[in-house]
């Protein structure tokens, strides 16, 4: 469909926004939730590490995002009537690259980790600006310090464009195109920074509700009805957050995150196999124990928490000319919740497990740990509950009835808080291109094959992953993220105006410390 904008030019509307995308755009708009960054560390290949190769470095760099865009149609596309019920996404003439690629100046005495960790908990909190057709949302920012051999790129965006699956996607399609001899494209439309995109509108990623069907049952449907309709003081559900108001201003996200070695996760990981759960389970599992430390019982006596799930398992396969492939890798917005309680009995007993004095005796006792596993075995049961079941009584299905996002996140803002914590895993992130795409014979950048020059090729050694503060959503919010055999850091955001800082600092030392007690054990 064409239509004219207002200053006279024609403009090609490919779809218009799905549930997700228009639920998240509405969270935008309303200053509810601003960026979502994921930032990976790349070791750079010998021949373009030194100094004097600075010029070869970011015009491979370029290149390879040009390819990933490409590959991706999410990445090309502007928004249109943003502020509207009903967006859409409309095909762009070009892209600027410069404001999609920025190389801040990192000076030789500057602390490079430092600066990443101040730029990341930055970008999480800035906005783009315009919604309107100008430029997609979403760009990287790259830190480069004299020769060293890596460099950091954090990627963020606008939660409209693409979800955090489709941002792991995006590194690992742009580490394969740094890898890559020639690219998977021709780059007849790169001229300078200003990149000319085809004339045939972009095949988009189609919604979710679009490709399954989303049933809510009745009895579903009526309870969602009441729980939006009904009076506060009628909500007598302990399991709600009432300990944490939910206020919307001053925005402003509190950030913090840890690292675990290889060897740490590889123990975590046999035990979560052990005791039948994940990362995911667990992580749920510790954020429990910690909330019922931390929080008497006369002002919580029981929890409800959420965890973000991707569907894109259970997609029918990507179209035949689709450029992403498959339908796992696509750039697109694929999430749904899994909502989980714990009752008070249960919080009650894990609570008469702790010490009187949340200062004394740390570590999990054993009664704890035996509490922790069963937690985490029964949510991970809960989880694979929901992918099995498809999207029936989906919350995405419910979110269909909605009709004004913008008005129903505002009502949001002034009923009780319903989740303690928030649980979002995008998993395992591939740092080397030549096993995810099953072959050591790929031809490298300098000739001969990746198996015999494994030196010159590009790799991924961390990656971290964040939100910004989610205003009406659960008071704390963790994200993990790993790359295969280096590691994984978990994360954690509240907002500052919701949540003490210190409350918030000694929840994830909780997780940090326990994690490290199970890594040892």
């Amino acid at each position: 469909m064409v239509q004219r904008l207002n200053h006279g030019t024609e403009t090609t509307v490919l779809r218009k926004f799905g549930i997700n995308e228009t639920y998240q755009l509405a969270m935008y708009l309303i200053d509810q939730y601003r960026g979502t960054c994921l930032s990976c560390r790349y070791t750079i290949p010998p021949r373009l590490a030194p100094v004097e190769s600075r010029a070869q470095l970011e015009e491979a760099v370029k290149i390879a995002v040009v390819d990933t865009i490409m590959r991706h149609p999410m990445l090309q596309v502007g928004m249109m009537d943003a502020t509207s019920k009903t967006p859409s996404w409309i095909q762009l003439q070009s892209l600027d690259l410069t404001h999609h690629i920025k190389w801040p100046d990192l000076g030789e005495h500057e602390d490079f980790e430092q600066t990443v960790q101040e730029t990341f908990r930055a970008q999480l909190d800035d906005r783009f600006q315009d919604v309107s057709i100008k430029q997609p949302g979403w760009k990287i920012t790259i830190f480069r310090q004299g020769n060293a051999p890596i460099m950091e790129v954090l990627l963020t965006w606008n939660h409209p464009q693409f979800d955090g699956a489709g941002a792991k996607v995006f590194h690992e399609d742009f580490l394969e195109m740094l890898n890559a001899e020639n690219g998977a494209y021709e780059r007849t439309g790169l001229d300078g920074d200003i990149l000319t995109l085809p004339e045939a509108p972009p095949l988009l990623p189609p919604p979710i509700e679009s490709l399954k069907s989303l049933p809510v049952d009745l009895k579903v449907l009526a309870k969602a009805f009441w729980e939006e309709t009904r009076p506060q003081f009628l909500n007598r559900d302990v399991s709600w957050a009432a300990w944490c108001p939910i206020r919307t201003s001053p925005y402003k996200t509190q950030y913090r995150a840890f690292f675990m070695d290889n060897v740490s996760l590889v123990a975590i990981l046999a035990l979560c196999r052990q005791n039948k759960t994940t990362i995911t389970g667990l992580l749920n599992g510790l954020a429990l124990i910690a909330f019922s430390l931390r929080l008497d019982s006369t002002v919580a006596p029981a929890f409800q928490s959420s965890t973000i799930m991707d569907h894109r398992r259970n997609l029918p396969p990507a179209p035949p000319d689709a450029p992403w492939v498959r339908s796992d890798r696509a750039v697109g917005n694929y999430v749904t919740q899994c909502l989980h309680r714990y009752e008070t009995e249960l919080v009650a007993r894990i609570r008469s497990k702790l010490p009187a004095d949340a200062s004394e005796g740390r570590d999990l006792s054993a009664d704890l740990q035996r509490e922790l596993w069963a937690v985490s075995a029964q949510n991970r049961q809960e989880i694979m509950g929901k992918l099995e079941a498809g999207l029936r009584n989906d919350l995405v299905g419910l979110f269909k009835y909605v009709t004004d996002w913008q008005q129903t996140m505002s009502k949001m803002a002034k009923k009780t808080r319903q989740f303690t914590w928030l649980v979002t895993n995008i998993g395992v992130l591939d740092g080397n291109t030549s096993t995810r795409l099953g072959t050591t014979t790929t031809r490298s950048p300098t000739g001969g094959d990746s198996k015999s020059d494994d030196g010159q090729r590009w790799s991924i050694d961390r990656a971290q992953f964040g939100l910004s503060a989610e205003i009406p959503a659960a008071a704390i919010e963790f994200a993990q993220v790993s790359v295969a055999g280096q590691g994984m850091c978990v994360s954690a955001n509240w907002p500052d105006c919701a949540v003490d800082e210190t409350f918030g600092e000694n929840i994830m030392a909780d997780l940090e410390r326990w994690l490290a007690q199970l890594a040892s054990l």
